[in-house]
C-alpha cells in the first residue's frame, strides 16, 4: 500500500524502514524535515509493523511534508534489504539514501553528499564521516550516553577496506539511483550484513566518494535495547557473523568456480604458517621476559589468532 505523495521523479529518494519504533520513528522524521536541502522524497516503508502508529506521525507532519512523504505499508516483513529495494524501485530519483528510523544527519547532509556526487560523475556513491551516538531508552524518553567517531583513521572508502569490514553503513551512504541499479539492488536473502555485501559490489564497480569532515552522520545504538527497539548490529551480532561468512564464502566459491583453487589454496597455507611462527615468536618472548603481563598478552594475541 503506497498513501500519501506523487511517483514523480525526485532528486532525493530518502527510503525510510521502520517497525514498531514510533518513538525513533518520529525523531527521524523531524531530522528529514530539517535537511536544508529540500528536493526530496521521504519514501517510509513500514515493514510489518502498526499502521496506525506510523499514519499518525505522517499526519501530524502533514503541512511540514507538503506532500513529499509516500508510506509504503506491508502486513507483513520482508526484510530490512527488500524493504530498502521495494523503497528504491517505487520512485524514480537521481540519488537514493537509507535512512533507518533510529539514525540521524547533520542538516547539511543531503547538499554536501549531492553536490559531491554531482561534481564527480563517475563516483558510484558516496559516505561521510559518521558518529556512534550511544544512547538508552527510559520511557518515552531516549538518553543520550556519550559519543564517538566510528573509524576516526578512515580517509578514503576502498575495496580493500570493504574487504575486511563495513566502512560505512548506512545512513553514511549517499548513492547514485542507477549504479545502485545497476549492481542488483541489496540481497533479499541476507537478514543482515546486505548494506556491506551491496557496498563491496558497488566498490568493485567503481569509486565510492568520502566526506571526511565534519560527522555528517549519526549512527545511533543501544547496547542494552532489545526486541524492536534494538539494533541489529548489537541484538543480532551472532547473525553478523554468520552472514559475513555465508557473504565471503559466496564470493570464494563463484572465484573458485572461474579461476580454480589454486590461489585460495596456496594464501590459506601461507597465512596459517605465519599465524604459527607467530605464535612460536611470542613463546620465545615470554620465556626471555617471563613476567605475568606479557604472558597476559601473549594468550589475547594467541586467542585472536586462533592458537590459544
Amino acid at each position: 500500500m503506497v498513501a500519501e505523495g506523487t511517483a514523480a521523479p525526485a532528486r532525493f529518494n530518502i527510503v525510510m524502514r521502520t517497525k514498531n519504533r514510533p518513538l525513533l520513528l518520529q525523531r527521524a522524521l523531524d531530522d528529514v524535515l530539517a535537511q536544508s536541502a529540500q528536493d526530496w522524497v521521504l519514501t517510509l516503508v513500514n515493514d510489518g509493523g502498526d499502521f496506525a502508529s506510523v499514519d499518525a506521525l505522517v499526519d501530524d507532519r502533514s503541512d511540514r511534508f507538503a506532500g513529499r512523504v509516500r508510506v509504503i505499508h506491508h502486513e507483513a516483513s520482508v526484510g530490512m534489504e527488500e524493504a530498502s529495494n521495494v523503497g528504491v524501485r517505487s520512485l524514480e530519483s537521481t540519488f537514493v539514501a537509507i535512512h533507518d528510523d533510529d539514525d540521524t544527519w547533520h542538516p547539511e547532509f543531503l547538499t554536501l553528499t549531492g553536490a559531491r556526487l554531482e561534481a564527480d560523475p563517475s563516483a558510484v556513491a558516496v559516505g561521510v564521516r559518521t558518529e556512534i551516538v550511544w544512547e538508552s531508552l527510559d520511557g518515552q524518553t531516549v538518553r543520550e550516553d556519550g559519543r564517538e567517531t566510528f573509524l576516526p583513521e578512515l580517509r578514503q572508502i576502498t575495496l580493500f577496506d570493504l574487504m575486511r569490514f563495513n566502512t560505512c553503513v548506512p545512513i553514511s551512504m549517499l548513492y547514485r539511483r542507477t549504479s545502485l541499479i545497476d549492481v542488483g539492488l541489496f540481497d533479499r536473502r541476507l537478514p543482515v550484513t546486505g548494506d556491506w555485501e551491496a557496498n563491496l559490489r558497488l566498490a568493485a564497480r567503481g569509486e565510492i566518494d568520502f566526506v571526511p569532515a565534519p560527522a555528517l552522520a549519526f549512527w545511533h545504538q543501544r547496547p542494552n535495547a532489545h526486541g524492536d527497539a534494538g539494533n541489529s548490529v548489537v541484538a543480532l551480532r551472532d547473525d553478523h557473523r554468520r552472514y559475513d561468512r555465508i557473504v565471503r564464502d559466496r564470493a570464494l566459491r563463484d572465484y573458485v568456480a572461474a579461476e580454480g583453487s589454486g590461489l585460495p589454496l596456496y594464501l590459506t597455507r601461507l597465512l596459517d604458517d605465519r599465524f604459527d611462527e607467530l605464535a612460536r615468536r611470542l613463546d620465545r618472548l615470554e620465556t626471555i621476559a617471563g613476567d605475568t603481563a606479557f604472558r597476559r598478552a601473549k594468550s589475547r594475541v594467541k586467542r585472536v589468532l586462533g592458537r590459544g
